[in-house]
């Protein structure tokens, strides 16, 4: 009937004595929104009967969802008289009412909101209305409902987006009692629209905020004193360029201001970040001070950078912001590699230069791989190498791999570059670091190897995910099978039965689950889980659901179903109405019957509708599909 647009038969329906059946017949009118469907539930609201209250009650929650006006005067109604039984009941009227809208909805909503205690559905449904008639009502109710549903208030208020809630919302950004409770009162004050006069004064009462040991609550109040320019002020005072070895709470947030809106910002705190990039007591306010340079971008802020990089705490991250920028500085950062810098400095701008993706400068990073070269800046040269694809250096870096003097990480890091790489000749030394004896070698290994899309790799990876003992190598080999495809889905396949056995699946035939120690022995790591699933995913085509749908049985349902319902082909069809079909594992049914709706066609449609006449579960998302194929599917002759 829904498909078919039958409003008078879901009427005849509703009419009916069964009363799931008749729900669901409501539930449909709600969705197609016919005046004639608002006709038939706004009689039964009127004709309300003791004996049929569950009737009434679905109709006045369909009215709502359809927004009929002619409803409010029915529903107020029931409320005035006493003729509810419950407050589940008035709760149902209520939340109706706030759907409807209108001046009468307001008027009682807001006579609800005076009493002492008022329902989460009365906040909820004023904060979706967002009259002005509101604010004074809340802000006067406010102060009862602190402190324990305080948090819930002031999210009304911060939806109201009204100037005159300014003065109450800074009080308790400045003295509420949680931090929960500050912190949403400065986030209700972020919805007002910037530019506004600000009725109370704004920065006195954030200084305190700006200084919460609570991170959420000092970007807050950064941001918003952001907004003045006597905040910009203080928050410049906050960097104090001239005492930078001075605690200051604040000025990790204070970066993060300028780095999301540096147009807002000047020279001066340029030359206050250059001071604190050089010399703040805290590698996270070095590392925060870099970004924010970044961010600002002009030459004094690149020069700024530039020395960074000779900073041991700090390198890491001006290579990273330097790369980043509009127009690097590579002229300068090559003339640092051939001015013979320290090594410190030397590892930042190989980093920035590997980064950038520069590859006239990989020859010069070749000298850096000798043994007499300090360790930190043979890594930053051997990633430097793999990132610029550099052909010439498979041969260092494969003897690197290979001898086992050197320290395991600069081996694994070796790996890596030849992953990306990926000349042939590396293959066999790739292959021989999945058996090293160390486990960074061995992962790293497994990364690398994603770039051979071949069936010989696919096997031996998931060899590795099967037997290796380390849980990062297993999940290191699972992400590269990944990569390589569609060669990799017999291997994949393979997993699946491997990682969930009969003893780790509900069967209908033994619809208990596993004690604890069946499971210890039978399931996977859920993360592995979620990696083979994701892996799979990634294959094109159909050639993964048949694993995938294995997968739909294990602990792991929806990222399952999910994976099956984003291919748009026939075998996506079949394995998602099987899925519907199978009530053991109902986890899944939402994102089958999602990817059913947006696939479409008769098969799909069948099984949606099947689903929907033979369960009473998920009945939103069954309505939900059933609405998305009315959309798509054209209605039947007559």
């Amino acid at each position: 009937m829904r498909l078919r647009g039958d409003v008078e038969g879901l009427c005849r329906t509703v009419r009916s004595g069964d009363p799931d059946t008749a729900r669901r017949a409501m539930e449909m009118l709600a969705d197609i929104g016919d005046r004639r469907a608002s006709d038939v539930l706004l009689r039964c609201v009127t004709e309300k009967a003791t004996d049929r209250h569950w009737l009434w009650l679905a109709a006045a929650g369909a009215l709502g969802r359809l927004r009929e006006r002619r409803a409010v005067p029915l529903l107020i109604g029931l409320l005035e008289r006493g003729e509810l039984e419950n407050p589940g009941q008035e709760e149902t009227v209520l939340r109706a009412l706030g759907a409807i809208g209108g001046p009468e909805a307001v008027r009682v909503l807001l006579a609800e909101l005076a009493q002492g205690s008022p329902r989460s559905v009365v906040l909820e449904a004023l904060a979706r209305l967002r009259t002005p008639e509101t604010t004074p009502a809340l802000l006067i109710a406010l102060w009862r409902l602190l402190p324990w549903r305080g948090v819930e208030a002031v999210r009304v208020l911060g939806a109201l987006r009204d100037p005159r809630t300014v003065p109450a919302l800074l009080y308790l950004a400045a003295h509420g009692s949680s931090s929960s409770l500050r912190a949403t009162a400065l986030e209700a004050l972020t919805k007002l629209p910037e530019g506004m006069p600000w009725p109370a004064p704004l920065e006195p009462m954030l200084q305190s905020a700006l200084r919460d040991p609570d991170a959420v609550t000092a970007r807050l109040a950064a941001g918003l004193l952001a907004r003045t320019p006597e905040g910009r002020s203080r928050l410049h005072s906050c960097l104090l360029a001239h005492r930078p070895y001075d605690p200051e709470p604040a000025r990790i947030p204070v970066c993060a201001v300028i780095r999301d809106r540096p147009g807002l910002f000047g020279s001066a705190e340029v030359a206050a970040l250059s001071k604190l990039v050089a010399q703040a007591p805290q590698p996270a306010e070095r590392r925060a001070a870099a970004t924010a340079l970044g961010a600002l971008g002009d030459a004094e802020a690149v020069a700024a950078l530039l020395t960074a990089l000779a900073d041991e705490t700090a390198t890491e991250v001006a290579a990273s912001v330097l790369a980043g920028l509009a127009t690097p500085p590579v002229e300068r950062l090559l003339a640092l590699l051939e001015d013979g810098a320290d090594s410190v400095q030397l590892r930042g701008a190989t980093v920035a230069l590997g980064l950038i993706g520069h590859a006239p400068a990989a020859p010069l990073f070749l000298p850096a791989l000798s043994p007499a070269v300090p360790l930190p800046l043979r890594t930053a040269a051997v990633d430097a190498l793999g990132e610029l694809r550099h052909r010439p250096a498979t041969g260092p870096l494969t003897a690197l791999a290979q001898d086992v003097s050197e320290p395991g990480r600069l081996r694994a890091r070796a790996l890596r570059a030849l992953g990306l790489i990926a000349v042939p000749e590396s293959l066999p030394v790739l292959l021989a670091g999945l058996r090293d004896p160390g486990e960074a070698v061995r992962v790293r290994a497994a990364e690398a190897l994603g770039a051979y899309a071949t069936r010989v790799v696919a096997d031996k990876l998931g060899e590795a995910a099967r037997t290796d003992e380390s849980r990062d190598v297993a999940r290191a080999a699972l992400h590269a099978l990944g990569r390589i495809g569609i060669e990799a889905v017999p291997v994949l396949r393979a997993l699946a039965d491997h990682m969930v056995p009969p003893a780790s699946r509900i069967e209908p035939s033994n619809p208990r689950p596993p004690t604890p120690t069946e499971a210890a022995h039978a399931s996977p790591a859920p993360e592995l889980l979620r990696d083979l699933i994701a892996a799979l995913a990634a294959c094109p085509g159909p050639a993964p659901i048949p694993a995938l749908e294995l997968l739909a049985t294990s602990r792991l349902q929806v990222p399952a179903a999910q994976a099956i319902a984003e291919r748009h082909v026939p075998q996506a069809v079949a394995a998602l109405s099987r899925l519907l079909a199978d009530r053991h594992h109902d986890k899944g049914h939402p994102a089958a019957l999602r990817g059913l709706a947006r696939i479409g066609g008769e098969e799909a449609t069948d099984a949606v509708i099947a689903y929907y006449a033979n369960t009473v579960f998920y009945r939103k998302e069954v309505r939900q599909a059933l609405m998305t194929l009315a959309r798509t599917e054209q209605p039947p002759p007559g």
